[in-house]
């Protein structure tokens, strides 16, 4: 088994570039979301977002016991899907991704500020003030994915009365409040329903206060692609 380490640093990056796709090209990525169905990674070399999923030969995707901020180097296989614009970072991954070390908390903080939208009064999650984007107006060359920084005293999250589990945030002057995928969190609400996780749970199950979500575009649905909060990481 290789030697896993602690990373100590990472080289500036440029949110919004464009990793290599091409097949037999590999990656070192920093993991930002685990998911049963897919993980959301970033290239350490670019900055560009990947959403990874197995590749046409059916190899496996990340090990569930992975975690954010974990360290992966993968091979990116060949890809017989047609582009899809409610996730154009998809990535087809061949074999199984090697976990080679983690982040430290400094170096990770110092990423998700780089990958951060900026802030600006009335700019909007993913384009939108509403909870999804119809299909018809979404574009390959659009991201799905975006980092926003947040406060502790600005989020949180709850139960809703149709039994899904949802987070709310404020951020550029609007509040909104989305579905969450974020598998840790997801537990520490339901196990203290009906009332909401306080501030320790949170940070029990993110390792930290709350600073930074990802939020994604989801499967398509009725002809609409719902935003939901993929990740809840921590400052």
């Amino acid at each position: 088994m290789a030697r896993q380490s602690r990373v100590h640093t990472v080289h500036r990056i440029q949110p919004g570039a464009r990793a290599d796709r091409a097949p037999g090209a590999r990656l070192t990525c920093a993991v930002l979301s685990t998911g049963p169905e897919e993980w959301v990674g970033v290239d350490l070399a670019s900055g560009a977002f990947l959403r990874a999923r197995p590749g046409a030969v059916g190899a496996p995707a990340l090990p569930g016991e992975w975690s954010p901020f974990d360290v992966v180097v993968l091979e990116i296989g060949e890809d017989t899907e047609p582009p899809d614009p409610s996730r154009p970072e998809v990535v087809a991954v061949t074999g199984t991704p090697e976990r080679t070390g983690r982040l430290r908390r400094r170096v990770a903080r110092r990423l998700l500020r780089q990958l951060c939208a900026p802030e600006q009064q009335g700019r909007t999650v993913l384009g939108t003030r509403g909870p999804s984007i119809a299909y018809v107006d979404l574009e390959v060359s659009t991201p799905s994915l975006v980092v926003v920084e947040t406060s502790p005293r600005l989020f949180g999250c709850y139960l809703r009365d149709d039994g899904n589990v949802a987070c709310s945030f404020s951020w550029a002057g609007t509040t909104q409040s989305l579905p969450l995928l974020d598998g840790r969190l997801r537990a520490a609400v339901l196990e203290r329903s009906p009332r909401p996780p306080d501030s320790a749970s949170i940070g029990t199950a993110i390792g930290g206060k709350p600073g930074f979500l990802l939020v994604g575009l989801t499967a398509v649905r009725a002809g609409h692609a719902p935003k939901a909060v993929l990740s809840v990481l921590p400052r």
